[in-house]
C-alpha cells in the first residue's frame, strides 16, 4: 500500500502531469462544447486515437528497435496521437486560442521534449549505430517524409500487442468524455429536458466507463493473485 501511494505521488509530481492535469480541470470546468466544435475537434480526435492504436499494433518497446508501421515515418507516433487528441479537445471545449497556443507550446518545448530526450538516450544507448542512422531518417513526431525507413528489422501488427498495450481503455475514455462534454452543454447552458436519445448516451458513457473500471479491478485481482507465485 505504501509503495502504490510513494508510486502515484512520483507520478503526480513529474512535470508532464503537474501541468496537464492542472490545465485540463480549468478547460474542463470552464469550457462547454457545441455541436459545431464537437463535429470540428473528430478529425484531430480520431486520427490520434488511430495513430496511436496503429502504433501501438507494432510498439514492441525497447526490446527490439521497433520501425514498423507508423514507426517507418515518425519515430515517436504515441505522442504524435496524443498531441492530435489535446488539440481535438481543446477545440471541442472552445478554448481561447491564445491559451490553446501556450499549451501546446508547453506540451511540445518542454514534456514532450523531455521525454523524447530520454527515450533516445536509452535507445541510442541500446542499439547503437542503428538507432542514429533510423533517427537521421525519420523525423520526431510530424511526418515530413512521405516514404517509410526501410531499414532494420519489421514485423506485422499483433492484435496481442494492441491488448497488453490497453491503448482500448483510451478510446473507451474518449467517447466517455465527449459523451459527458455534450451532455454538460444540453443542461447546464442550454438547459434542455431529458429526452431518450440525451438518456441513451448518458446510460452508455456510464456503461462505458463502468466496464473499464470491473475490468481493471479484476486484472489488478488476477496480478496480485499471481505476483507471489513469481517469486
Amino acid at each position: 500500500m505504501k509503495g502504490r501511494i510513494k508510486e502515484l505521488l512520483q507520478r503526480w509530481f513529474k512535470l508532464r502531469f503537474a501541468i496537464l492535469y492542472p490545465f485540463g480541470i480549468w478547460a474542463v470546468l470552464s469550457g462547454f462544447s457545441t455541436d459545431e466544435s464537437i463535429r470540428a475537434s473528430a478529425i484531430f480526435i480520431v486520427l490520434g486515437l488511430i495513430i496511436r492504436s496503429w502504433a501501438n499494433f507494432y510498439a514492441v518497446k525497447t526490446e527490439k528497435l521497433t520501425t514498423s508501421g507508423p514507426y517507418a515515418y515518425v519515430r515517436h507516433p504515441l505522442y504524435l496521437g496524443s498531441f492530435l487528441i489535446m488539440v481535438g479537445f481543446l477545440v471541442m471545449l472552445r478554448v481561447d486560442w491564445w491559451v490553446s497556443l501556450l499549451f501546446v507550446a508547453v506540451v511540445i518545448g518542454l514534456i514532450y521534449r523531455r521525454k523524447i530526450l530520454e527515450e533516445e538516450s536509452l535507445l541510442l544507448r541500446r542499439f547503437g549505430e542503428e538507432y542514429l542512422d533510423y533517427r537521421s531518417k525519420v523525423p520526431a513526431l510530424f511526418p515530413f517524409r512521405l516514404s517509410p525507413y526501410r531499414k532494420g528489422e519489421k514485423w506485422g501488427a499483433s492484435f496481442h500487442r494492441y491488448l497488453k498495450s490497453q491503448e482500448y481503455k483510451l478510446v473507451i475514455w474518449t467517447i466517455v468524455l465527449t459523451i459527458v462534454f455534450h451532455l454538460k452543454d444540453e443542461f447546464i447552458l442550454e438547459k434542455e429536458q431529458m429526452e431518450i436519445n440525451t438518456f441513451l448516451l448518458l446510460l452508455a458513457a456510464f456503461l462505458l466507463g463502468l466496464t473499464d473500471l470491473i475490468g481493471e479491478f479484476f486484472r489488478n485481482r488476477r496480478k496480485r493473485v499471481c505476483d507471489p507465485c513469481v517469486e
